[in-house]
Order: structure tokens, then sequence, then C-alpha cells
């Protein structure tokens, strides 16, 4: 069931994916670090399960990011120049620039050859804000691409087997790390685990099945497509089912077992794994159910505006996040239930940062910040059509990313 690689029509599913996730990710650090909103311990337990609900970023990031990129080049010439050419302008340009402003941004004062050394260590390791790292595994990916792709040549048609075993090593690799490396038992022994126990979550393989699973469903989307569209239930009820049950295994950890909340709602442990597929086909589901119909989506000009801000809602929400949750947050009343202060406080990063994001891509040179050429206003989205599809900029590959 080999789907043709060339005159694939524009994926219009991506683009709601993007920013549905992008929003996502501000919504799991704005939930997170608002936490001493909490005056009950059941009110703190309460909001980590949030936070888990919305740890889906992580993964959802990875399997857009091999998803857009598959669908783009699989089966194409693939020129390693023209690729970098306009990656290195549209993605690492980008990357490099805001690593420079933030390292002053979180460490001021620091003296020109400890910027310099700074600079260099954080660049390589997506260290200069807590969110860059997703981009440098973006980056990581790129380098990899032209082997992904012959890789993917070679087993191509064996989808079920690969990503089966491609699930146990995920499952495997994550119950390692969250029962030995988290716990400390191997960062105690020497200093290469303690390294590798800080920067495991900026190695790419750490994500292996993620790639694969957006690679495939890159690859035979038409068919993954009307899957989920005959199935809706299943689709539902099985994404609720995983919910309820990583909520409960929660509870379990944090109640039973006695385990610390912090340590409980981990990213790299092996429920999340389940957790994460059941999201990222609930939300393809979704996307699909709006790109249903034929043409453009309903609502497509807006959504396409949000999804071209997207990309820099991962490059630059830190900074209103802080101005909110210093400057916004401490003066809303505390007559006000957590729920809303925080709603607010998700509302008002996501909002502020969307919306100079979409005003920054029409101003020449400052939108190269976020990537890309600037937009002209009133110039109709390109999309692409049914029979000959439209590459769009580089970002537009992996503007979803996760914490």
């Amino acid at each position: 069931m080999k789907e043709q690689a060339a005159r694939r029509p524009h994926v219009f599913e991506l683009d709601l994916l993007r920013i549905i996730t992008a929003l996502s990710v501000v919504a799991v650090h704005i939930t997170a670090l608002t936490n001493g909103l909490n005056q009950s311990n059941l009110g703190l337990q309460v909001q980590n399960a949030i936070v888990i609900a919305l740890h889906f970023t992580r993964a959802v990031f990875m399997f857009v990011t091999a998803f857009a990129l598959v669908y783009v080049y699989y089966g194409k010439p693939f020129s390693l120049k023209r690729f970098w050419s306009k990656r290195g302008l549209g993605f690492l340009l980008p990357y490099i620039i805001w690593s420079l402003v933030y390292i002053p941004y979180y460490k001021p004062g620091l003296s020109l050859s400890a910027f310099t050394r700074t600079a260099i260590f954080e660049i390589l390791t997506g260290g200069a804000s807590f969110q860059l790292y997703f981009i440098l595994l973006s980056l990581q990916f790129y380098l990899i691409l032209p082997l992904f792709l012959l890789f993917l040549k070679r087993i191509a048609s064996h989808p079920w087997k690969t990503l089966a075993i491609s699930f146990v090593i995920q499952l495997v690799f994550f119950y390692l790390d969250y029962h030995y490396l988290q716990q400390t038992t191997l960062m105690k022994t020497s200093e290469f685990w303690r390294n590798v126990g800080m920067y495991q979550d900026r190695f790419l393989l750490t994500y292996q099945f993620y790639f694969l699973l957006g690679a495939f469903t890159g690859l035979y989307f038409r068919q993954v497509k009307a899957f989920l569209l005959q199935h809706n239930w299943l689709v539902i009820g099985g994404f609720l089912a995983v919910l309820a049950g990583t909520w409960l295994h929660y509870v379990i950890q944090i109640r039973v077992f006695r385990l610390s909340m912090d340590y409980a709602g981990s990213v790299l442990q092996p429920s999340m794994v389940f957790y994460s597929a059941a999201v990222i086909f609930f939300m393809l589901w979704l996307a699909c159910q709006w790109a249903r119909q034929e043409g453009r989506p309903r609502g497509y000009p807006v959504l396409h505006v949000l999804s071209d801000a997207s990309f820099g809602v991962y490059l630059i929400h830190p900074f209103f996040m802080d101005i909110v949750l210093k400057h916004l947050l401490p003066h809303m009343p505390t007559a006000w239930h957590v729920a809303p202060r925080v709603f607010l406080a998700w509302f008002l990063t996501a909002g502020a940062t969307v919306l100079v994001t979409a005003i920054a891509l029409h101003i020449p040179f400052v939108s190269r910040l976020f990537g890309r050429a600037h937009l002209k206003l009133g110039t109709p989205p390109q999309t692409g059509s049914k029979d000959r599809p439209t590459e769009r900029s580089p970002q537009d590959d992996l503007r979803v990313s996760a914490t």
C-alpha cells in the first residue's frame, strides 16, 4: 500500500496540529509554574494531573516533524545543499540568534569570554532557554534526514513490524530510564551517567518511536486518514480510556507508592508512550474531521495566520510568560479560584506571543528572526493545489514543539 511520493496535496491537518501543539506548550509551562497558587495538597495534585495530561506536546512535536519531512521529501531527489540553504536561514539562524538573546536574559553580567564559552555550549546543547532544546532535536533530525529516508525505503513495506519493534524499544528504554537513571541510582555512580541524566531529553534517539510513527503516517497518510474517519468512537474511546489509565497510574504512584509528584509526572516513563500515541491519533482525528471537506477547510485563513505564528510561539513565549507570572498574576484577586487565574495567565501569554509574532512576520528583516521572509498583507495562503503541492517555508516542517 505504498503512497505515491510525487504531486501530493497540501496537508491542512498539519496546520491545525501545529498551532494546537504550540498553544499546548504554553499551557504546560504555565500550569507547571503556577503550582504555588494552590493552598491544599489536593489542589496541587490535581494541577499536576493536568500537567501530565499536557505532556503529549513533546511526542507530537517529534511526530509532526517526521510526518512533514517524510511527506515532502520521501521518494524525491534530495539535494543536501538546497535543503540546508533553506533550513540554515529559516531555522538554524533563528535558533542561534534567540539562543544569544536568552543567554544575557537569564545570565546577565557575563564577561565577553564567559559569554562566548556559554554561547558555544548552550547552542550545542539547546540550553540557552528551557524550550530551545526541542529545536536542537529538530536540527539533529535534519542532519540524519538523508540517511533516515534511505532507511525508510528499506522498511517502508513493513510498517506494522517496524512500529511494533520501535514501540517495545521505546517502552523498555523509558522503563530503564525511569526506574534507574531518574532515581539517580546510575547518576551517582559516575560523571558520565550524571551527564546522560542531564542531557538525555536532548538526544534524538530518546524519542525514536515518535519519529518513526510520524514517518509512517506521512508515508501512508491517505490510509491513516481513512481509518481515523471510519472509526470515530474507537479513536475517542481509546483516547479517553488511556487518559483515565494515565491518571489512575499517577494517583497510584503518589497515593499508594508515595512517590513525589515531580517523579510521578515525569515525561520519560513507560505510561507516557501509551498516552502520547493515543493523543497523537486523537489530535490527528480532530484535524482530519476539520479538513475532511474538499478544498480549504472552514476558517482556514485564520488558522493559517495562527499556524504561521506557531514557530514564534516556541521561540519567544518565555518573555511574555515571565511578564505575566511576575507582574500580572500576583495582582489577580486571590479570591478567584486557581483555575481561572491559571487560564488567564495562559491566555495572556499565548495571546501576546501569537499577536507579536504575527505582526513581526509582516516586517522586513524582523521576520527573519522567525525564520522566513516577511509576509505581505493580503497575500492569500500558499497551500498548493490538489494536484501540485507547494512546499512552504523551512520552519513549517516542524512548527510544533513541546516541553
